[in-house]
């Protein structure tokens, strides 16, 4: 992901108006998680348990695809920014870029919980973490 990052013009990017009304939705809380408001009805369909625990449930439900890395990466820096404004606790927002598509998702911190290989060099597609504290 860091060569990707080092050649990307990442200044004056506006968000896609799909992605700007996902952000003005908002979040709901539901059974101890934090949800995209425009994605909490995916929720409905899929209890915890079949996506592992709460973070595998979040990264399911929180999990947009959008057509560049660039989009991606700004859609992950206001969410980050959103999340730490509203809650207390951590999240990691998560991108990743096969080549083709790149996808949004982000996750509470939570002990014992992860979703993601400690070693994001293992993955094929390029990953990114954003901390939002």
């Amino acid at each position: 992901m860091s060569g990707l990052l080092k050649d990307l013009q990442t200044h004056d990017i506006v968000l896609s108006p799909e992605a700007s009304r996902i952000l003005a939705a908002g979040f709901v809380e539901e059974r101890g998680c934090v949800l995209l408001a425009s994605e909490a009805h995916n929720s409905k369909h899929t209890p915890i348990a079949d996506a592992f625990d709460e973070t595998g449930y979040e990264c399911f439900v929180n999990h947009l695809h959008l057509e560049s890395l660039r989009d991606a990466l700004e859609l992950a820096k206001q969410l980050a920014q959103s999340l730490s404004e509203r809650f207390k606790c951590g999240f990691a927002v998560i991108v990743g870029f096969d080549g083709r598509e790149a996808t949004v998702r982000f996750h509470k911190i939570r002990p014992g919980q992860s979703w993601l290989h400690d070693d994001l060099e293992k993955y094929q597609e390029a990953i990114a973490v954003l901390d939002g504290h």
